[in-house]
């Protein structure tokens, strides 16, 4: 017999074996230790507290991992992981599963649930759509896999996330983030990213956000393309390998910037998004 409940109380060894056992037979298997998966959950800002699981004589067998912060001004959950065990699948798990988070989830007055999908991945695409999901945004995701020559940084400032003021940067065209890279995500561990900007006479000329340990672009701005040209020039030369994730598809100078530089489009995805609020 099935049943499902919140995960908050949930033995964090039990999420994590549960977690492995459904990403096993994945095309790119997933296999990540306790370690791995709690440093997972705080990048992503994952809330227990909202996510949900499913379970069979008492076992965990699937999991529906959430992070919540108010996103396009409303208050929004993310999904951070989905699964279920491969013996399980096929048999409404997940249905009933969503069905069960959706209800608690109105309860605590989350407006609205977002998710990632591969563009490639129709099958999960028509079971979101399934489920109430639409699709209201589509992203590319870049990798630059070489060192370009080292620029000139003498008009580049680099100040830690929570030093920025990004009211200076209100005339800035900003590409707008994902839930991920959005500022109220990667403000609760602020200590692991950077920004990189341009100042000019009336405030920030081009700015990017970035992860100081792995390069990843997580956000960036600017009022004048060459400015941001230059920026990502630098940062692109201070690791060898930089990911790219989630540009706006509806900013295709952005993106034409970024393969000018050697970044290639690694793949394409959707947001997609349902409304819960009544």
């Amino acid at each position: 017999m099935y049943t499902y409940q919140c995960l908050v109380n949930q033995s964090f060894a039990e999420i994590v074996d549960c977690l492995n056992l459904a990403f096993s037979d994945y095309s790119l298997p997933i296999q990540m230790n306790a370690e791995q998966v709690e440093a997972f959950f705080a990048s992503s800002g994952a809330d227990l507290r909202l996510s949900y699981g499913a379970f069979y004589d008492h076992r965990l067998i699937g999991f529906m991992v959430n992070a919540c912060s108010v996103y396009n001004g409303e208050r929004a959950v993310f999904d951070v992981a989905t699964g279920v065990v491969p013996e399980h699948r096929g048999k409404k798990v997940f249905t009933n599963l969503f069905s069960f988070a959706e209800g608690e989830l109105r309860k605590q007055g989350v407006e609205k649930y977002y998710l990632e999908v591969l563009q490639q991945n129709q099958k999960a695409i028509n079971a979101y759509q399934k489920q109430g999901f639409a699709i209201c945004r589509a992203f590319s995701v870049l990798k630059a896999s070489h060192r370009t020559p080292d620029s000139d940084t003498c008009s580049i400032t680099q100040v830690d996330l929570d030093a920025f003021d990004f009211e200076k940067a209100h005339q800035c065209v900003c590409v707008p983030p994902s839930f991920e890279n959005s500022t109220a995500i990667l403000m609760r561990n602020p200590a692991s990213y950077a920004v990189a900007y341009r100042e000019q006479e009336n405030g920030i000329g081009a700015f990017c956000v970035f992860h100081k340990q792995r390069g990843q672009l997580m956000q960036l701005g600017y009022t004048d393309l060459t400015q941001l040209k230059e920026i990502l020039q630098w940062l692109f030369s201070q690791y060898p390998e930089i990911v790219i994730k989630n540009i706006d598809k509806s900013y295709p100078q952005v993106i034409k910037l970024l393969q000018s530089l050697g970044a290639q489009e690694v793949t394409k995805q959707f947001e997609m998004v349902k409304v819960l609020s009544n």
